[in-house]
């Protein structure tokens, strides 16, 4: 079952894509919304924090919550689990499916997904193409226990879309950590880069709102086309 708190934000972030709220420029107050959705003032302040983390809107104490300015460039939001298609959302995103298939976990696997040596994992392999050029690669291994099924199908589209909304998982956080570093061949070919050259990483954690781990991922962009958002509020 999904929970509360991420529905509400959800079917927020559509209405704010639909420009449900475009005359006001503002969210309806904390009170209208307990009242709409029939929660508690903590869900509703959850389901907010979650917008604010999508860059969708900001809070003024005492005055509301308020839209923001669309950037005219999309940017790779490190606040965001919701995938490539979410982030570049004005922007034409392609998959084509490189390799899938089930592995067993060597030391190296079972350390960044904190499970025991050849457990069952799905290895899947991914260019990502946008507005028609090669923009990164992913390679992500998935727990079988928790992701029990996944096909190129699947992996052709968007992955999250499949766990979020057919397999209901609950998908809380994610440690993320950036670094740069030169990129081999076969790499460089599929991005149309030379040898060599730079390449942005992002390798993420990623973890149930239980805390069980269930993806570990390594994302290779093209390092002249990926840009990064970090949205920070200060309290």
């Amino acid at each position: 079952m999904a929970i509360k708190y991420k529905e509400i934000a959800d079917r927020l972030e559509k209405e704010i894509q639909e420009g449900k709220f475009n005359q006001t420029k503002k969210l309806p107050t904390e009170e209208e919304m307990i009242k709409e959705f029939e929660v508690s003032r903590n869900t509703i302040r959850k389901a907010v924090t979650q917008l604010v983390n999508r860059g969708y809107i900001y809070q003024v104490q005492g005055s509301g919550m308020f839209l923001r300015e669309e950037s005219v460039t999309d940017y790779i939001n490190l606040g965001s689990l919701r995938g490539l298609t979410k982030d570049l959302k004005s922007k034409k995103v392609e998959t084509k499916v490189l390799s899938l298939h089930v592995v067993e976990a060597d030391e190296l696997t079972a350390k960044g997904l904190r499970c025991a040596p050849e457990t069952k994992l799905y290895y899947v392999k991914r260019l990502r193409i946008v507005d028609d050029e090669p923009f990164s690669i992913e390679i992500s291994y998935f727990k079988k226990d928790v992701v029990p099924y996944l096909n190129e199908e699947i992996a052709s589209s968007s992955i999250y879309s499949y766990l979020i909304d057919d397999l209901k998982l609950n998908i809380g956080f994610a440690d993320k950590v950036i670094n740069c570093e030169k990129t081999d061949e076969e790499s460089a070919e599929l991005l149309h880069i030379d040898p060599f050259d730079p390449a942005l990483i992002i390798e993420n954690t990623v973890c149930l709102t239980n805390g069980t781990i269930f993806e570990w991922s390594k994302s290779i962009f093209h390092f002249q086309k990926a840009k990064i958002l970090n949205r920070i509020n200060f309290k």
